[in-house]
């Protein structure tokens, strides 16, 4: 297999942001997880060309070398790394409502 790219290549310290991971010849018959730097997470297959994992916890901010591994350990590493950054807290949204249809813009206090 060949991996070509992640998105996004980045999230939270607190970890379970949803990471696609793209590329080529990804078989369903392999178990994959995915490396953020030495913390391990599953891989779920999607397609041939992609992937689903969720980052890992952190303990600190910082970039992360980002892999996929296949079977018993035979990993290729991502060109692009993942970075982990602080986490948003929200506090407050306006409206709190809109239309189904939406088109809406809201504020975001954080």
């Amino acid at each position: 297999f060949k991996l070509t790219s992640i998105n996004p290549s980045s999230g939270p310290t607190t970890g379970r942001t949803v990471v696609h991971v793209f590329g080529t010849g990804f078989v369903d018959t392999f178990q994959y997880f995915c490396l953020f730097g030495l913390k391990r997470s599953k891989a779920e297959f999607k397609n041939s060309n992609e992937l689903i994992c969720e980052s890992t916890f952190e303990a600190e901010t910082g970039v992360r070398s980002f892999w996929i591994c296949a079977g018993k350990g035979f990993c290729l590493e991502s060109e692009t790394h993942y970075n982990f950054t602080e986490s948003l807290h929200v506090f407050h949204v306006t409206p709190k409502t809109g239309p189904i249809s939406g088109g809406t813009e809201i504020g975001v206090t954080c």
